[in-house]
């Protein structure tokens, strides 16, 4: 048997099993999403007519705050609660019941409910006027006057309600005097004796067009407790087995369950005594479950034809020779790798193409590391180079610092000798290129150098004070810092000025933090020249920081943002440096510190 055909069965094996699982795969996760969305179906249905009972018995409600809330109609209500005693008393309880009658035909209480009714112990009845498709006048509406308290069953439950609302179910509506309408309502027994009842009533029909996700979804809803208020199974409410009793029973609130070949789902009012109870036949389930299966298995067949294509196509291209790639491997060596030998495969895309190209792209990048040796190699050969003269370039200044001290002491000029020696020693410190850093007192010590030597040049016009902590002294500084900031002071801080210059450097240890200030006694610097170099100093962060690249200094510049970005090197975040004109015209200051570490700060 050929390798192709060998790869084909192998292959198509493996195609085979893995279609069959993913179609196994897709069938469960597709059931098991469908049942989970039949259960979350069940769910919102339940929800919702929850919100539409909710906002329906709510209504209904409020009608009755309408009615207890207008003085006119409670006191009228009170009155009618009175025995007729006399004339005059029988005369206002007439006008007391005209008002209740007036106050109880609003546009409010007929749009919102079938019929509110208002009846007592007296005997009296009220209600609101009610329209019908077939007879839409309300004025030829009769109540039905000759009623008994006794003949009324839900009376009992809404008196030991004690003024709540009670939700009664289903009944026929007792008061219109020729129809025959199947009503639900919503009462009160109002507080009093003989204060009467409040009754708001709405059609059963209106239940039947609760909205709900799912047409196949059937609910039940319970009210007080067990008691049925509507099932929209007709028959199902009535005859309800005792497993499905059971079941629901046991169904906790917005949960879901099964049972006796039904999903139930449970949604109970937090504002009424009613819960709904939406469920589904397992036979309405399976139907959707027999189109699951089938499309999983055409889904299946489909994807194993399609890989069975696949695999053939890619079975003849990937048994093609890979003898020319092979040849090339072993013929590379590093004389040769800057020829250009380009390898293409036999055909279009495929891992081989891909080999080869990757085994290009390697050459390329090996013979570009062997460059960039050689080039390092030079780089190396110039850093040396550039080092040793550095080392030259201070020796010939010594030797020359040694002539002209030598001649001073032959004219007997000890200024110049001072001058000599403390040039050497700042040319020693600053060209020293093992050590970049430098302690604080190291760095004073060379600044008292520098200010011998501008005392001599400026002499008395020049007054220099140091004041600095001793804890500082141990810390450490880029070599040069204060010497830059100072030189700075000096050469811009008095360029306009003939008179003193007074040059202060003040540090201390304050707040977990040490900082040294050089302030100068000039007329300080422009605003605009302050804001320039701000600029600078962070476009100096976001290269050294960000960017990870050398900060570019020009010459001429290098003063303030070198210092800047040799301490932000150092101190990294912990860096403090600020610039500042001081207040009432007294110079300029920059500051430069850092954080100390916990160890430091402590002592």
């Amino acid at each position: 048997m050929k390798f192709r055909t060998k790869m084909i069965l192998a292959y198509a094996t493996i195609a085979l099993l893995a279609s069959l699982g993913l179609g196994i795969i897709v069938g469960k996760t597709s059931l098991r999403y469908e049942r989970d969305s039949q259960k979350n179906n069940l769910l919102v249905t339940a929800k919702s007519c929850v919100s539409q009972m909710d906002e329906m018995l709510g209504r209904m409600d409020a009608i009755m705050s309408y009615i207890l809330s207008d003085a006119n109609m409670l006191e009228s209500i009170t009155m009618l609660a009175q025995d007729e005693e006399q004339e005059s008393a029988s005369r206002y309880v007439r006008e007391a019941g005209s008002a209740v009658r007036i106050g109880m035909t609003t546009v409010y209480i007929m749009e919102n409910s079938y019929r509110t009714v208002f009846f007592n112990q007296n005997s009296f009845l009220a209600s609101s006027a009610v329209r019908t498709i077939d007879d839409p006048d309300p004025s030829s509406q009769r109540l039905n006057v000759d009623f008994r308290l006794e003949d009324i069953g839900y009376l009992d439950a809404a008196s030991a309600a004690e003024g709540k609302s009670v939700i009664v179910t289903e009944h026929e509506d007792p008061w219109g005097a020729y129809d025959s309408v199947q009503v639900f309502s919503l009462m009160k027994a109002l507080r009093g004796r003989n204060m009467g009842f409040l009754e708001v009533e709405n059609r059963m029909e209106d239940l039947e067009r609760l909205e709900r996700s799912d047409p196949d979804i059937r609910f039940l809803i319970l009210v007080n407790g067990d008691e049925l208020l509507y099932a929209s199974e007709a028959g199902y409410g009535a005859a309800l087995a005792d497993s499905d009793r059971r079941v629901l029973e046991s169904l906790q609130t917005n949960t879901v369950d099964e049972g006796n070949e039904r999903i139930f789902a449970k949604a109970v009012s937090e504002n009424y005594d009613l819960a709904v109870l939406a469920y589904k036949p397992e036979s309405l389930l399976a139907e959707g479950q027999r189109h699951i299966f089938l499309i999983s298995f055409l889904m299946a067949l489909a994807v194993f034809g399609i890989s069975l294509l696949m695999i053939i196509f890619w079975s003849d291209i990937l048994t093609r020779p890979v003898r020319r790639l092979q040849e090339v491997v072993e013929d590379t060596n590093i004389e040769n790798l800057q020829e250009d030998r380009r390898l293409e495969a036999d055909s279009g895309p495929d891992e081989f193409k891909e080999l080869m190209n990757s085994f290009q792209s390697m050459t390329t990048r090996l013979d570009r590391a062997l460059q960039n040796e050689k080039r390092a190699a030079m780089l190396q050969l110039q850093a040396q180079f550039d080092m040793l003269q550095t080392q030259v370039n201070p020796h010939f200044i010594y030797n020359v610092l040694n002539i002209i001290s030598s001649r001073a002491v032959m004219d007997n000029d000890e200024v110049i000798c001072e001058m000599c020696g403390s040039l050497g020693n700042m040319l020693r410190y600053s060209t020293n290129n093992k050590e970049r850093y430098a302690p604080v007192e190291k760095e004073l010590e060379y600044l008292n150098s520098y200010f011998y030597l501008l005392k001599n040049r400026y002499e008395n016009r020049l007054e220099v004070s140091v004041d600095v902590d001793g804890r500082i002294g141990k810390q450490t500084i880029p070599k040069l810092t204060l010497q830059q900031i100072a030189e700075n002071s000096i050469k811009h801080g008095f360029s306009r000025t003939k008179g003193r210059m007074c040059l202060s450097i003040v540090g201390r240890v304050q707040n977990g933090c040490w900082t040294i200030r050089v302030q100068d006694s000039g007329p300080g610097a422009a605003q605009e020249k302050i804001e320039e170099l701000r600029g600078r100093l962070q476009e100096v962060r976001r290269d050294i920081l960000e960017r990870a690249r050398p900060a570019e200094m020009e010459i001429g510049g290098m003063g303030i943002a070198n210092t800047y970005a040799r301490c932000l090197l150092l101190y990294s975040e912990n860096l403090i440096f600020e610039m500042e004109n001081v207040a009432d015209g007294h110079g300029f200051a920059v500051t430069v510190g850092s954080r100390l570490d916990p160890g430091d700060a402590a002592q």
